[in-house]
């Protein structure tokens, strides 16, 4: 059998590392704080995200999902600007605004075939553990489980739902 030969452009190595895809952080950012984002971002260069996008919940979603108290959905997501506009990382930080529109619950699903509509896959979503034992526990985990990888904060210390054990190999800790 004869070699082919290919083209590939000067200073070209194979070892070279490809850019993963986006990350996004879903959480109410109550409280959130720089530590919080550096913490995020550090975690996203390291391994190699093209993007963090930063999803803050509006009221009724996060009432649905046994938040309350929280701050209003715009001054959230001034604090979160203000926050990503300072950070001193070359990686994009997006802050997305499109739950503010629908003034009303969001289901996963439904978010997550937003994120396949605006953003480039591989798709992973950052969540504390509390929230990823609450979307576990959602209709549509399963389906939407196929379509993103979790990485899960422990910040709580919580332990993993039976359901989410049972996809163990689409998540991990940080």
């Amino acid at each position: 059998m004869a070699k082919r030969s290919k083209l590939v452009d000067y200073g070209h190595s194979e070892g070279e590392a490809v850019e993963k895809g986006t990350l996004f952080v879903l959480d109410s950012f109550e409280g959130f704080e720089e530590a919080d984002l550096a913490r995020i971002v550090e975690l996203a260069e390291t391994r190699r995200f093209t993007k963090v996008v930063l999803f803050p919940h509006n009221e009724k979603t996060l009432r649905t999902m046994g938040e309350d108290g929280v701050s209003a959905f715009h001054t959230r997501v001034k604090h979160l600007m203000y926050l990503a506009d300072d950070s001193p990382s070359t990686l994009p930080i997006v802050v997305d605004k499109w739950e503010e529109k629908r003034k009303k619950y969001t289901p996963m699903e439904l978010i997550v075939r937003y994120f396949e509509e605006s953003y480039r896959a591989p798709y992973f979503l950052y969540l504390t553990d509390r929230y990823a034992n609450l979307f576990s526990t959602f209709a549509s985990f399963e389906e939407v489980i196929k379509k993103v990888r979790l990485v899960i904060d422990r910040k709580q210390g919580l332990l993993p739902t039976s359901r989410l054990d049972e996809y163990q190999s689409r998540w991990d800790y940080v």
